[in-house]
């Protein structure tokens, strides 16, 4: 039987990652699924050898995604996370050595190796700003406190809160950003981010519904999970 946790990521670190590798590009306001799943099974030691953080060609290129979807761990699935607090971009200078990141194109030459050092202006997220979303968890697990986000590998703090199931639910609005690759989406507001679109005040079609801090919510179900090992429950039916 599976379990719902609340979770809220605090950045202890600026956060940087985005769709293109652009002199002034912008970190996008949600955490996507694949980036906070990505994290914490690296943080677990879920295998670490094809982690997307280590970058090689081994996989035909570095720019090549190793996963298809944000679900990269049968036991356990974070959804997006929004943010709860106002953000003001915070610009740094970022340099880096012939990793063909970010540049902007000045004395590259042929080939882009003309400049050995490379420095750009980036627009990352600062310190101290939280993000919630939920997990949905069928393994028990001790998850670690800290996790690792970004291009930058910046620390962030990640905090687990149990919240009440109630019965399963078909086609409902849930309460947190969806991947639509991973959950059953109906309908919603499509959020364009790296490493693909996100959905917003979506409408999915298998659902849980929790109790949280006393509200009524509904939480999308992944479409590998299931809310018992025996025959699924109907609309409706209590799970406790």
């Amino acid at each position: 039987m599976i379990q719902i946790f609340r979770y809220g990521i605090t950045l202890l670190d600026a956060l940087f990652y985005s769709r293109e590798g652009l002199s002034g590009a912008i970190t996008p306001k949600y955490l996507h699924a694949t980036a906070v799943n990505h994290a914490a099974t690296y943080a677990l030691g879920i295998n670490p050898e094809n982690q997307p953080y280590i970058i090689s060609e081994d996989n035909g290129g570095r720019n090549t995604a190793r996963y298809e979807n944000s679900l990269i761990c049968e036991d356990f699935y974070f959804t997006p996370a929004r943010p709860k607090d106002n953000i003001t971009y915070q610009p740094e200078i970022a340099k880096g050595e012939l990793d063909g990141f970010a540049k902007k194109g000045y004395g590259a030459g042929a080939g882009g190796r003309a400049e050995v050092l490379k420095a750009s202006l980036l627009f990352f997220i600062p310190p101290e700003i939280n993000f919630e979303g939920y997990l949905v968890c069928a393994k028990e697990l001790e998850f670690p406190k800290l996790i690792r986000l970004g291009s930058f590998r910046g620390k962030a703090r990640l905090t687990l809160e149990e919240v009440k199931i109630v019965r399963e639910k078909e086609e409902e609005l849930v309460d947190h950003p969806v991947d639509p690759l991973v959950c059953e989406t109906m309908r919603g507001v499509m959020i364009n981010m790296f490493p693909y679109p996100i959905v917003e005040n979506a409408v999915c079609k298998n659902c849980i519904e929790i109790r949280d801090k006393g509200l009524r919510k509904y939480v999308a179900l992944p479409s590998e999970f299931h809310v018992e090992t025996s025959e699924r429950p109907k609309s409706g039916t209590l799970i406790f």
